[in-house]
């Protein structure tokens, strides 16, 4: 570009760091320290079914807990995985399993309901950040689960709301006052 004058090199040399100025690799700054938890907050990781997120949203308020969804929370700048980062130094993660998606081997003529590909995700980066018995995953409906988190025990979303007390009991377990 500097060959075709389409920039100065004042303007290459702007655009670049300083020679005392080197670029930080570092990831970003999280608020809560380490193995400290806020019990104030519960991360909902949700899939398309909106019902169910506003149904737990609900539940969870009803607690005297702020819920946490991720669309609802300001970008600030950060990409998705450092939004998951910042928002998710919380005590409790519930992680909905709805039937949102239809997936197979490939082959295979019929396919199964999956969640959605971030909701598994977001489920393992819980699991990892917050250990097992911070985290309740929520399933609705007939839904396939993933196989390679071995013990995990699923909580159906029935409609009587069993799920209520059974959410309730992993909360307390956690350390929550609900």
């Amino acid at each position: 570009m500097l060959r075709k004058s389409h920039i100065t090199q004042q303007q290459l040399n702007a655009s670049k760091w300083g020679s005392s100025q080197e670029p930080s690799f570092d990831p970003p700054v999280i608020p809560t320290p380490p193995g400290v938890f806020n019990t104030s907050q519960v991360f909902i990781v949700h899939g398309h079914d909106d019902i169910a997120k506003l149904d737990m949203s609900a539940f969870i308020s009803s607690l005297g807990l702020q819920p946490i969804i991720l669309h609802q929370q300001a970008s600030s700048g950060r990409t998705i995985i450092e939004k998951i980062e910042h928002y998710s130094n919380v005590g409790f993660g519930v992680v909905l399993y709805t039937p949102c998606d239809i997936g197979s081997k490939v082959g295979d003529l019929t396919g199964n309901y999956r969640a959605r590909q971030n909701v598994v995700f977001e489920h393992g980066f819980l699991i990892g950040k917050l250990g097992r018995a911070r985290v309740s995953a929520v399933v609705k409906g007939s839904v396939e689960t993933p196989n390679d988190i071995s013990g995990v025990v699923y909580v159906p979303m029935d409609h009587a709301g069993e799920w209520k007390q059974q959410l309730l009991v992993e909360l307390r377990c956690a350390g929550y006052k609900v």
